[in-house]
């Protein structure tokens, strides 16, 4: 068999059936699920067993948020533009509006994108992950 065919021996395709979450290790559990769910109107998914990792979402999107270790300095890559390693999020044109008016009034630092078909925020969460909100109905004129 290739390396390049991507069926097993008993000829069933591999496949995933969709996205389920992205881990973050974050300095402060309880302040990131706050910024979530404030920034990003996620929810708190735990199961109520207090066990490590703490999920945020809302239904279809969903992040595990991991205790940075006491005992290893946390660090993270400075941000490398907008063609950093990021994390996507699709919004409608009001939200992606509400978006932009909130970070210019509360003085948050973003950067805007006009793609050919989509228009995008980028920014960080507390821990300097970068955040995109991205929308496809683009305004018209």
């Amino acid at each position: 068999m290739s390396s390049n065919n991507k069926e097993t021996s008993s000829n069933v395709r591999l496949s995933v059936e969709q996205f389920d979450h992205a881990a973050l290790v974050v300095r402060d559990v309880s302040a990131s699920v706050k910024w979530y769910k404030d920034w990003l109107g996620f929810d708190s998914l735990d199961s109520g067993q207090n066990a490590p990792p703490h999920y945020v979402g809302n239904g279809i999107t969903k992040l595990a948020l991991l205790q940075a270790s006491d005992s290893a300095k946390f660090t993270f890559t400075v941000n490398q533009g907008v063609r950093a390693c990021h994390i996507a999020f699709r919004t409608n044109r009001g939200s992606f509006n509400e978006y932009e008016r909130r970070f210019t009034g509360e003085g948050i630092e973003y950067e805007k994108l006009i793609h050919s078909d989509s228009q995008s925020l980028y920014f960080s969460d507390p821990d300097g992950y970068l955040i995109e909100v991205t929308t496809y109905e683009l305004e018209s004129g």
